[in-house]
Formats: structure tokens, sequence, C-alpha cells
């Protein structure tokens, strides 16, 4: 019970009837005072948000990517070209060569799009909401990283080239043999009379 709520229990009792006739003029004046005092305490939360507001500070541009280990995933990789970290598993050599080739493509109107990764998804939202089959991933093609690739072959496409979008499962049922799959799908492609140069493997990288 605060202060003035003790003073008008007093105030209320038998024994408080001197002091009822002392405060009865007293009273709504304290009322007042209270409410001011709230009054005044909420100007001056609503002046000292203001104040933080002024003070934020704006995000800025054109500044420096910076690696941030602290808290994160550690970076795991064998191979370092430049800004580039590579952590090679195959048994084959990354050359200087090999990053910076030298390549003449006969046909540049045929592409093919794939997705190792088929069931690559996006956080869901009330407004995009679709039904989980793993983490992040879904066998819904509107929602996974199958909708980019349509999407992309559309602008391609208005631009006069000559699609092929592939949206076979590769890592679904199991995501363990994905790779394999998804070049076996590619392979099929490009022996059934397609001789796209252009081959794009599409992919959302759908971590937690």
């Amino acid at each position: 019970m605060n202060q003035l709520g003790k003073i008008k229990e007093i105030s209320s009792s038998s024994r408080g009837s001197k002091l009822r006739r002392m405060l009865s003029a007293e009273l709504p004046m304290i009322d007042n005072l209270i409410i001011d005092g709230e009054e005044n305490e909420e100007i001056r939360t609503a002046t000292s948000n203001e104040k933080n507001i002024s003070n934020l500070e704006e995000a800025k541009t054109d500044v420096a990517t910076e690696e941030i280990k602290e808290n994160n995933i550690t970076p795991k990789y064998n191979s370092v070209f430049g800004s580039v970290k590579v952590k090679n598993e195959s048994d084959k050599e990354i050359t200087e060569e090999i990053l910076t080739p030298n390549i003449s493509l006969e046909n540049n109107k045929d592409i093919v799009i794939f997705h190792t990764h088929t069931c690559e998804s996006y956080t869901p939202s009330e407004q995009f909401n679709y039904e989980m089959t793993g983490s992040y991933r879904t066998t819904d093609l509107n929602y996974s990283v199958a909708r980019v690739g349509t999407e992309l072959e559309k602008y391609l496409t208005n631009y006069g080239y000559n699609v092929i979008h592939n949206q076979t499962y590769h890592d679904y049922p199991a995501y363990s043999g994905s790779y394999g799959r998804s070049l076996t799908t590619v392979e099929n492609i490009l022996a059934n009379n397609c001789n796209a140069q252009i081959i794009i493997d599409l992919h959302r990288d759908a971590v937690r």
C-alpha cells in the first residue's frame, strides 16, 4: 500500500476522526500531487526515450566486412586464394589456373538449372507458411529453393534464353549422396540432345 492509501485508511478509522477533519482539505491536494508526479514521470520517460532515439547511430555503408570468431562456427579450410578460403576434400589440387579459367562458350543460349539440395527452404512466416520436412527444408516446391529456380527461369526466358529447370529431389528422402544423384540428373539431361554449356546448381544454405 502506498503512502496515500495509508493516510486514507487512518483517516477513515474512528481514532482518526480528528486527523480526518484536518486532512479533509489536504487529501485532494495530495491526490493532485501524486497524479502530477506520475504525469511528470511519464514526461521524463518520454523525454529520455526521445534523447535515446536522437543518439542512435545510423547504419553505415561501405564498411569492410569483418570475420567474427567469437560465438561463431569455426571456419574449416585448407586452401587460401586471396580472400577466398576453400575446404578442399577432393583428390584434385586447386590451382591458380582453375581459379582464373579462360573459357570460351560456343553455346550461351541454352541454360540448365538444377538443385543438388532441392528441399532447402526459408524461414516460414505468417504470410508464407509451409510444412517442414526437415530443418528448414520442405518438399513443397513453392517454398523451397526450387521456387527461386522457377523465378530465375522466367527472367532468363524473357531475355531469350532456352532454359531447362530440373526440380528432381536429390536430397529427399536421404540427404547423404545428394551430389551423386544430382550429377546423374545433369548427365542424363546433357545426354538427351541438350548442348547447354551453362549449368547452374542453385542452392540456399538452409541452416537453423
